[in-house]
């Protein structure tokens, strides 16, 4: 499954006059009503260019192009998609000029008769389209590989290929977003959450 190009950079996204929101108040059904009944209810703000939802959550962020786009849109705080029949609940979502990494875990893919380089390969490719992998770990006695890539919603990306094919094996993908300024060591069950220092 490939997804679009990693996209442009936050300042470019700036030039372009992409702004972006955050909206909750549907449950969980079908994410592509829900993107299509978003569409609907916020097409008179400006030109979505995207709409993301996160796996298993009832949050969405779209994506316009226009300036006060976001503006127009955050004025929709409160009303109800007709679509759905639901209150939508609208807030900024700006985009951070601090640099981000988002920490990658695939579960169900069968390495056990790789090297680590094949395994390493296979994992770039699967993530290409998302953004820039820049370190790919296959831990052994969980069964999992840990990847950190960073782009331009990079791990919005990557959440859409869970349940998708990796090498004929049909894979769980899940995101751990981590500010890169975040370096303090975390052990435990949040040792994922740190940025590798590699990713400068």
């Amino acid at each position: 499954m490939k997804l679009k190009d990693p996209g442009p950079t936050i300042a470019e996204a700036k030039a372009r006059g992409i702004e972006r929101i955050s909206v909750r108040g549907f449950e969980r059904r079908d994410h592509e009503d829900v993107k299509s009944a978003l569409r609907e209810h916020f097409a008179s703000c400006g030109r979505i260019t995207d709409i993301t939802i996160w796996f298993r959550q009832t949050v969405a962020n779209i994506y316009f192009v226009g300036e006060g786009a976001a503006d127009k849109a955050l004025k929709l705080d409160g009303s109800v998609v007709a679509a759905g029949g639901w209150k939508v609940s609208a807030e900024p979502y700006p985009f951070s000029e601090e640099r981000w990494i988002d920490v990658v875990v695939i579960r169900g893919y069968d390495y056990t008769s790789l090297s680590d380089s094949e395994v390493d390969v296979a994992v770039r490719d699967f993530l290409s389209s998302c953004g820039q992998v820049i370190q790919v770990m296959a831990i052994k006695r969980k069964g999992s590989i840990v990847a950190y890539i960073k782009g331009f919603f990079a791990g919005e990306k990557v959440v859409e290929l869970n349940g998708s094919y990796l090498k004929g094996h049909k894979v769980a993908v899940t995101v751990l977003t981590t500010p890169f300024r975040n370096r303090r060591r975390i052990t435990g069950r949040n040792a994922l959450r740190i940025p590798h220092p590699g990713c400068e």
